[in-house]
């Protein structure tokens, strides 16, 4: 079911209000769903490297940043985007629980030269698509370790 749709449907069952805003922000997140789903990975493996032929990601989609008030629907808005895409590598989370995941992965790595690399390299080799519910950065050592991770997924492809 498209965007639209879902949230059409919503308004019916729940009895919710159409609210400009939220129109506008359903098409943007087409707009980017749309993207997603046609766009073609660039080749990047070993082979690729190998004969030179690997190729940058120009369609490379960093993604869409909600902001607003409290109860103004971002997330209802995210899992209806979140439930009509229809790439099977797709992760939904609360930012909290992203950042404990993050601090998980680099104590279980030991001590090796770019562990930020290999803790967002795990994170795309699971998801083309993360969305993160709360983003919201309080801590000084967070903001760190965050900067590092955001620019290795936008590297590798992932969309926020």
């Amino acid at each position: 079911m498209k965007i639209r749709e879902a949230y059409e449907d919503s308004l019916l069952r729940e009895g919710h209000v159409r609210d400009r805003t939220q129109l506008d922000v359903i098409e943007r997140l087409e707009a980017l769903q749309r993207r997603l789903e046609t766009r073609k990975p660039a080749r990047r493996g070993l082979l690729s490297w190998l004969s030179g032929r690997a190729e940058p990601d120009l369609n490379r989609v960093k993604g869409l940043y909600l902001w607003g008030g409290v109860g103004r629907g971002k997330t209802f808005l995210m899992d209806l985007f979140f439930d009509s895409l229809t790439i099977q590598k797709k992760k939904r989370i609360h930012f909290h629980r992203m950042m404990r995941e993050v601090h998980d992965r680099l104590r279980g790595l030991g001590d090796i030269e770019d562990p930020m690399s290999s803790v967002a390299e795990s994170f795309a080799a699971e998801s083309r698509v993360i969305c993160f519910d709360e983003f919201f950065v309080s801590d000084i050592a967070d903001a760190m370790l965050l900067g590092r991770l955001l620019d290795g997924l936008f590297q590798r492809g992932v969309t926020l």
